[in-house]
């Protein structure tokens, strides 16, 4: 485990040198007003930079369970096209944002955005409408940034050779690993003995809870008594709380999320089954924060923040992800979670790699130059530090904490914040997850 990043002690050049020396990274990781101006930064706006303003294309869930998260992604890109925007621009150009709904048309949504001349899209939600995407990309040539979709084998072994799709959330392994890390952690590898799982019946799920059954029979040689898979959007869960309850398992895993992790927690509460575990882990539970009741949380829950929790480090000491928060309050009236940050951290990627691109070329880069730009991008937003490696899979920190409830926010919060580092929940380059956690 490793703590998050602080601009204490930073100096001005300190402070160009590790933002990216642009007022636009500047502005995107939330800190502009460290440095009191940007006179040392080179003008991106110089170059060969067409006047138009960009055009975007935004699909994510609007509607429904799986809203609960897909509405956060959509004021994250808002917010960061707002400060992108209010800073000038990408090299001048303003971005204009176009958001549908996602729903099950992923192929479909990104072909229109293409021929209504987007210069780049961003989304899904969904891993299954990630994967079905990712041929028309290559062939259509224009740049897509995942939110989400965060199925492992995507990159590792269906698609290792893409030029124009990119992902920035965290993938599935990095977070089922946290979990399975997080139990051993909070209960001891000798005190697991069994383990049970409720995931989403499609790509997400069934990679998740495969994912976490290699990591915890490897770290503790615990025993899977029981595996369900509710249909996403289920109206009832009912069955698979009364298996867990029925095997007594030590850790129950679950990667429920949206309205779907809200109605698993209730009918858990309901049927007594926390008193029935040791502990529940979901890698993507906090992602429901702005959904739960106080009651819904009531026993051992840890929930897992994918790739940003707001005070983590402490916003008291960390000064973007403390404005970001502030400001999403004020804006929208919720928490910002880690799904506002997926739709923020898919802009903001490519924006960042576009001005840079700017700066290197003398004008506005071609998509596969663009492209090329991206891999191996390394900038900043308030949840840290992120690169886009040449396997097009985003990496930053993983988050799993303690899930309450907090009466001065009237929200779920995550207390004794664990934050696991890329390298310590992901194989290194050229290996497959799986051949990595096997080899453990």
């Amino acid at each position: 485990m490793t703590g998050g990043s602080s601009p204490d002690g930073l100096n001005r050049r300190d402070a160009l040198r590790v933002f990216g020396g642009s007022a636009l990274a500047l502005a995107l990781a939330g800190c502009a007003e460290l440095l009191g101006g940007d006179d040392d930064v080179g003008d991106a706006e110089e170059g060969d930079v067409p006047d138009e303003p960009i055009e975007a294309g935004l699909q994510t869930f609007r509607e429904g369970a799986p809203a609960v998260l897909g509405v956060q992604a959509e004021y994250g890109a808002e917010t960061a096209v707002g400060r992108i925007n209010d800073n000038g621009g990408v090299a001048g150009r303003e971005i204009e944002l176009d958001v549908v709904e996602e729903g099950d048309e992923h192929l479909e949504n990104y072909q229109q955005f293409v021929d209504e001349g987007k210069d780049v899209t961003f989304g899904p939600i969904s891993s299954g409408g990630h994967e079905a995407m990712v041929p028309e990309i290559d062939d259509r040539g224009v740049i897509n940034v995942a939110t989400d979709g965060t199925v492992t084998t995507l990159y590792e072994e269906d698609f290792p050779d893409t030029t124009y799709s990119f992902r920035f959330q965290n993938h599935d392994v990095m977070e089922a690993l946290a979990a399975a890390v997080e139990a051993v952690e909070i209960l001891g590898a000798d005190e697991i003995d069994t383990y049970a799982g409720i995931n989403p019946n499609y790509a997400f799920g069934q990679d998740e809870m495969e994912i976490f059954s290699l990591g915890i029979q490897q770290l503790a040689d615990a025993e899977e008594v029981y595996s369900g898979f509710p249909d996403l959007g289920a109206d009832d869960m009912s069955t698979h709380v009364t298996n867990v309850n029925s095997e007594e398992p030590d850790v129950v895993f679950t990667s429920c999320w949206g309205g779907d992790a809200t109605l698993l927690l209730q009918q858990a509460q309901a049927s007594d089954m926390l008193e029935n575990t040791e502990l529940v882990v979901g890698p993507v539970l906090y992602g429901s924060a702005n959904d739960y009741e106080e009651g819904d949380l009531e026993g051992p829950i840890h929930g897992g923040s994918r790739n940003f929790y707001w005070d983590q480090p402490a916003t008291d000491q960390w000064t973007p992800a403390a404005d970001l928060f502030d400001e999403v309050r004020e804006e929208y009236d919720v928490i910002p979670t880690a799904h506002f940050m997926s739709g923020y951290g898919a802009v903001t990627a490519w924006a960042t790699a576009a001005d840079k691109a700017v700066r290197i070329l003398g004008r506005w880069p071609e998509q596969d130059e663009l492209a090329a730009m991206l891999e191996e991008h390394g900038f900043f937003t308030p949840a840290g530090y992120h690169t886009m490696a040449t396997d097009h899979q985003g990496y930053s920190n993983a988050h799993f904490g303690e899930l309450a409830w907090s009466d001065e926010l009237d929200a779920a919060v995550l207390e004794d914040v664990n934050v696991y580092a890329p390298e310590e929940v992901s194989p290194p380059p050229g290996t497959t997850s799986r051949d990595w956690i096997e080899g453990w």
